[in-house]
């Protein structure tokens, strides 16, 4: 009997990190307008996607798996005796991992559920760890042990130029953004105990440059194993992060992700979020 990982399409996982680890991801859904896709990477891709998000008057709409995909998942995986560990993103952001235990307690499969209070690599650091534990066989208490230990020392900030998606689709108080959107002031918002806060504000480009040396500084500081950067059409100024990360920190991986629809949905073009972990 082995341990399956199931995580939910907001995880940000490389291609090779797929491949080499017995990770089954059980997709979002966005709607535009009056088609709806899952959010897997190929009903429709990131630049699609990203083209509708510029263009489109009204903002793109997104909601969790449904039961019934989880509960496929899960059945067919303990068909033959397999258990499943399902890791998903943070309740305070999405519905899915109570979609998730609705699921479990439906299935014939032993199946555990666990709130990461994380998403994006943030998600991926437990679930890249989970899975290389069971692949060599540990047991399910060892690999959550593992997990909780990583979710406690996990930093994640998202640097934005704006608050408005995140106020419309519900995800920050319109009372906390309203002020930053009249003010046209700049954002840092910090995941605290699974709900996204805003860190600091500040107005124009130089606010942001300043924190984000502040945060590369301290990534210098802490030498994380791995640092994750994400970003919604903002690859040039990732790249520079990650080059200056990777000079300082040659030991580190660094690894640079392009948003899916789900999280460009509610961050908007040009945010950036860098995520880490400390030993």
């Amino acid at each position: 009997m082995s341990i399956q990982i199931v995580t939910d399409s907001t995880v940000q996982l490389t291609e090779s990190e797929l491949a080499d680890l017995p990770i089954t991801i059980v997709p979002l859904i966005v709607r535009l307008g009056t088609q709806e896709f899952l959010n897997d990477g190929v009903q429709i891709t990131n630049a699609e996607f990203l083209s509708h998000l510029v263009n489109d008057e009204e903002l793109p709409k997104t909601s969790q798996p449904s039961i019934g995909q989880f509960l496929e998942v899960f059945d067919r995986l303990g068909e033959n005796g397999d258990e499943v560990l399902c890791l998903n993103l943070t309740h305070f952001l999405s519905g899915t991992v109570n979609a998730a235990r609705q699921a479990a307690d439906m299935t014939d499969t032993k199946v555990t559920v666990v709130d990461t209070l994380s998403i994006d690599r943030g998600l991926a650091f437990q679930v890249i760890t989970a899975a290389k534990l069971a692949k060599n066989g540990a047991p399910l208490e060892n690999i959550i042990n593992a997990i909780d230990l990583h979710r406690t020392h996990t930093e994640i900030y998202v640097y934005l130029n704006t608050l408005e998606n995140l106020i419309k689709g519900g995800r920050i108080s319109k009372a906390a953004g309203g002020i930053a959107n009249l003010l046209n002031i700049k954002v840092v918002a910090e995941v605290v105990d699974g709900e996204l806060r805003v860190a600091a504000k500040g107005r124009g480009k130089r606010f942001i440059k300043k924190q984000l040396d502040e945060l590369i500084d301290h990534i210098i500081e802490v030498a994380p194993p791995k640092v994750g950067l994400t970003h919604v059409d903002n690859l040039t100024q990732t790249s520079e992060i990650a080059n200056r990360i990777k000079a300082a920190l040659p030991n580190t991986l660094v690894t640079i992700h392009e948003a899916g629809p789900v999280i460009s949905t509610y961050t908007s073009v040009g945010a950036l979020a860098v995520e880490f972990y400390t030993d």
